[in-house]
């Protein structure tokens, strides 16, 4: 028979095992560092904000030093003013331009207008432009925009097969904005500009931003050519290069002009300017 004595039960002692320590969700974290992060972020993103997109307009809100005139700060203390144009302008009626200028104190006396673009492109106003801003008087000049991954002979050969300077005229202008490789742009750029020299027996104006030109432009051989700076929002240009003219703004209204336009100033005098001209 079984025995009447029952098995006694046994229980389990529950060994507790410490939690492992952790970083606290941001959310558990005290009020005081959440505003800290926050208002960090704020000022980060307002920084950028402020330096990529508001910083460049705020020129337009300072008190205006030299004559107001073409809807823009003008600065004084030169000689020459001048505009440069495209087809973007549109239809320009440059007798119009003429009489405005004269009228309101600071006459534009010199005009750069597009006449070619790579290989094969040639502005539609250009003739039109040229011919009819001679007519008017102003002192004309004409450039070509210059691109980096295209035959530097081809370009000049485009640029002398369309354009035809005449005694008077500016000398011509390579603007040059996109770098492509450095190395290929300086070299290329050295053979296009040689090119036109050989042809209109001048130096070119070399167009291009302060920023580029340090960047991509700053040797020996290009200080040789003349200087055409583009540099916005500043009341001189930055540059550690002489320049001859100086492109302020790209937002002047000017009177027969449907649309804004570039202005610009001369540094120098009256001999300096000629001296740029085609005798």
């Amino acid at each position: 028979m079984a025995s009447g004595k029952g098995k006694k039960k046994t229980t389990k002692k529950r060994v507790s095992v410490p939690k492992k320590k952790g970083r606290k969700p941001f959310y558990m974290l005290p009020d005081w560092l959440h505003w800290l992060v926050t208002i960090s972020l704020i000022c980060i993103v307002s920084a950028v904000a402020y330096y990529l997109f508001l910083r460049p307009y705020f020129y337009r809100l300072r008190p205006c030093m030299g004559a107001r005139e073409y809807g823009i700060c003008l600065p004084t203390g030169f000689l020459h003013y001048g505009i440069d144009v495209s087809h973007h302008q549109g239809k320009i009626d440059w007798d119009r331009v003429a009489s405005s200028s004269q009228a309101n104190g600071y006459p534009i006396k010199f005009v750069i207008m597009k006449a070619t673009e790579s290989d094969t492109f040639t502005d539609p106003d250009y003739r039109d432009n040229i011919a009819d801003a001679r007519k008017a008087g102003f002192v004309c000049g004409v450039y070509h925009f210059y691109d980096p991954g295209t035959s530097p002979d081809k370009q000049a050969k485009h640029f002398i097969n369309t354009v035809n300077l005449l005694k008077g005229d500016l000398v011509p202008v390579v603007d040059v904005e996109r770098a492509g490789r450095a190395s290929d742009l300086r070299k290329d750029l050295l053979v296009y500009l040689k090119t036109l020299e050989r042809h209109y027996g001048v130096k070119p104006i070399i167009y291009a931003s302060a920023k580029f030109r340090r960047r991509h432009l700053n040797t020996a051989e290009f200080d040789a050519y003349p200087f055409w700076v583009a540099h916005y929002y500043v009341v001189r240009p930055v540059t550690d290069k002489q320049w001859r003219i100086w492109q302020f703004t790209d937002h002047a209204s000017v009177d027969g002009i449907r649309e804004y336009t570039d202005f610009n100033v001369f540094r120098g005098t009256d001999a300096d300017f000629n001296s740029l001209r085609i005798k």
